[in-house]
């Protein structure tokens, strides 16, 4: 399970995010819907390790844990698909998630 309390992100004087709690269960399927500019992307950013959040707590399988850059996120296996993946068109989402990652 991977819960977020009170996770803020600001960008100069911009609020980005502002004290926003999620809670996302193993095998669950989530959409992530809200008009332009209401933070969508900056949270899966905070989550991925992208923009780290300013504020805020996240855990993951009931542990405190920091998220701080994509390495982070990723030894978690947490992994973000984008819509448009830019990678290997000839693979599917999974495959393009594990490109670099092969076992030599």
């Amino acid at each position: 399970m991977l819960e977020l309390r009170g996770v803020s992100k600001r960008f100069g004087a911009v609020q980005a995010l502002a004290d926003v709690d999620l809670d996302l269960h193993a095998g669950e399927v989530v959409a992530l819907v809200g008009d332009n500019g209401a933070g969508k992307s900056t949270l899966i950013k905070g989550v991925a390790g992208i923009h780290p959040f300013d504020e805020g707590e996240v855990r993951f399988e009931g542990e405190t844990v920091e998220i701080s850059a994509p390495a982070d996120s990723a030894g978690l296996g947490i992994e973000v698909v984008y819509q448009d993946l830019a990678l290997a068109d000839n693979l599917d989402a999974v495959q393009n998630m594990y490109l670099g990652r092969e076992v030599r």
